[in-house]
């Protein structure tokens, strides 16, 4: 990634603080990433990046006024300084607040309109979370040729494509944010998502390893379990997902495992995990119907 002192967040978010500059390219990524949450608003994320950072610089006061400049922020105490330089973006804010969905978008379309990365960014994120992804691409789209500094909107486009279910696109989009993006393990996490749909399982357990050696996550591992079990690996998969099933319940983790107990004939493991994940689904026929089916071979077996 090119190195640089992130000169929109100085300008934006920190101005009167700037930042140094870092010899640890790793740590330059983290600020790259945290920099465009930052400034999008999404200040969680942005303070999980410069956490990172500060696991592996516990004494950079820079990144530790930066992160209380963004808790004072995310609090409601300090206002986005994007928002006080765009009266549009201030007026969706204040939209945002009131709940009124329609003005919001109303807002961030003209902010957007007037041109500029952010406010194209901001514009993009109301749409991919209004789930109306086309619109969304389109100003992502116009971010990413705003400016040469910001890899971010290829993440963002990727997401659209893959939501679209238009995998062939989201592909290559993520691969380019990838080049430019290398320690960012959600990247690999989607693309990985992305290979699966493509049946590439191969390559979409490599990246969900990177993934995982960047970052542990049990997001990660469940994906993990979900490709294993699509490459037919299922002793593999039982074991990874058995792992998350200690940590974290869901229907979809106890679908799996039943699904590959199934596929290796261990019907009655195949059965408690398939029981387990109806009474955490919402009445999920599919589910109820696999259930029924692997109790008739169970009592069939019984009876032989």
């Amino acid at each position: 990634m090119r190195k640089y002192i992130l000169s929109l967040i100085i300008t934006f978010l920190i101005i009167a603080n700037p930042i140094t500059v870092f010899a640890n390219e790793i740590i330059e990524d983290y600020l790259d990433i945290a920099t465009s949450y930052a400034v999008s608003g999404n200040y969680a994320s942005a303070m999980d990046y410069l956490d990172k950072i500060l696991s592996l610089e516990p004494a950079n006061k820079d990144i530790a006024s930066l992160k209380n400049t963004l808790k004072n922020m995310q609090n409601g105490t300090m206002p986005s300084p994007m928002a006080v330089e765009n009266k549009n973006i201030s007026q969706a804010q204040n939209a945002k607040l009131a709940g009124n969905k329609t003005a919001e978008g109303q807002y961030l379309t003209q902010a957007a309109n007037s041109g500029g990365y952010w406010a194209n960014m901001f514009a993009g994120d109301f749409y991919r979370k209004s789930k109306q992804y086309s619109k969304a691409i389109q100003y992502y789209q116009n971010a990413l040729n705003a400016t040469t500094q910001f890899s971010t909107p290829l993440l963002y486009l990727g997401i659209c494509y893959y939501e679209m279910k238009n995998y062939n696109e989201a592909f290559p989009i993520l691969t380019r944010f990838i080049a430019y993006n290398q320690q960012e393990s959600y990247a690999y996490a989607m693309r990985a998502r992305v290979l699966t749909e493509l049946g590439r399982y191969n390559d979409a357990e490599t990246d969900i390893i990177t993934a995982l050696a960047l970052e542990e996550s049990i997001e990660y591992r469940y994906l993990e379990g979900l490709i294993l079990f699509k490459r037919g690996n299922y002793k593999k998969a039982q074991t990874t997902l058995e792992k998350i099933a200690n940590e974290i319940q869901t229907s979809d983790i106890y679908k799996f495992l039943g699904l590959s107990y199934y596929a290796t004939g261990d019907l009655n493991n195949a059965l408690i995990n398939f029981d387990k994940a109806i009474l955490l689904s919402n009445d999920d026929k599919e589910l109820q119907a696999k259930y029924n089916e692997i109790k008739a071979k169970v009592i069939n077996q019984v009876q032989k």
